[in-house]
C-alpha cells in the first residue's frame, strides 16, 4: 500500500510539473482554488488509488484467472482493449449520472464547474472504483491487464488531468478525435442545456454513437 501512495505522489508531482506551468502561463479562465481545496483533491487521489488497488485490482485480477494462461498478448488485443476501455468507461459515467444512488456519489465531481487540473481527482472513492472497474474489465477479458498496459493507464489518467485542466488549448480538426478540455468543459457546465453531454474521456465518437455528443462549439 506504501508503494500505490507512493506512486500516487509521483503522478501528482509530475501532471503538477506538467499542467500547473501551462494554466498559469496559457489560462481559459484564470480559475483560482485554495490550498485545502487542492489538497482535499490529492488527498481523495491518494486514497483513491489504495483503495483501488486493494479492491478493484482483486476483482480484476479474478477476471483474469479465468482466462487460460498465455504469454504476452498481441499489439490488437492491446489497442482492442484501449478503445473498449474507453467505451466501458463511458457507460459507467453515463451510469454514474443516470443512476440515482451512483448520482449521489459522483456529483461530488461535479461541484466544481469551473475547473483546474487537480478536479480531476475529485472523486468519492465509489466513483472512482465503479470507473476503474470498467476501465479495467476489457483488459481483463482480453488478456491484456492493467499490469500489461502500464504505460497506457499512466497515458490516460495524465490526459484525465489534462482535461480538467484551466488552459485555452484547441487541436483544430482533432478534436472530432479526441477529447479536449475545451470538449471536457461542456460536461462540468453549469448550463441545463449541455448538461449530460460529453461523456467520453478519450475518444469523442462514444457521443457521437449513442447521442450524447453535445451540439454547440466547443468554448476555448
Amino acid at each position: 500500500m506504501l508503494e500505490t501512495a507512493a506512486g500516487a505522489l509521483v503522478f501528482l508531482a509530475i501532471s503538477a510539473g506538467l499542467f500547473g506551468p501551462l494554466e498559469r502561463f496559457f489560462p481559459h479562465a484564470g480559475v483560482r482554488r485554495s490550498a485545502g481545496a487542492s489538497a482535499l483533491c490529492a488527498a481523495l487521489f491518494v486514497l483513491n488509488a489504495m483503495l483501488m488497488r486493494a479492491v478493484g485490482d482483486p476483482v480484476l485480477g479474478w477476471l483474469e484467472s479465468l482466462r487460460a494462461p498465455a504469454g504476452p498478448p498481441p499489439a490488437w488485443r492491446i489497442a482492442a482493449a484501449f478503445v473498449l476501455a474507453d467505451g466501458c468507461g463511458y457507460a459507467a459515467h453515463r451510469a454514474l449520472h443516470r443512476v440515482p444512488w451512483l448520482w449521489r456519489f459522483h456529483r461530488i465531481h461535479h461541484e466544481a464547474t469551473e475547473l483546474r487540473w487537480l478536479d480531476a481527482w475529485r472523486q468519492h472513492p465509489v466513483d472512482f472504483v465503479v470507473q476503474g472497474l470498467a476501465v479495467g474489465l476489457p483488459g481483463a477479458l482480453l488478456g491484456a491487464s492493467l499490469t500489461d498496459l502500464v504505460s497506457v493507464v499512466l497515458l490516460r489518467k495524465l490526459w484525465t488531468s489534462f482535461l480538467h485542466a484551466d488552459v485555452r488549448a484547441r487541436f483544430g480538426a482533432l478534436e472530432w478525435v479526441v477529447a479536449t478540455p475545451a470538449f471536457h468543459r461542456v460536461h462540468h457546465s453549469a448550463d441545463p442545456a449541455e448538461y449530460d453531454r460529453n461523456f467520453a474521456g478519450t475518444f469523442p465518437f462514444w457521443d457521437a454513437l449513442f447521442g450524447t455528443l453535445s451540439s454547440k462549439p466547443a468554448r476555448a
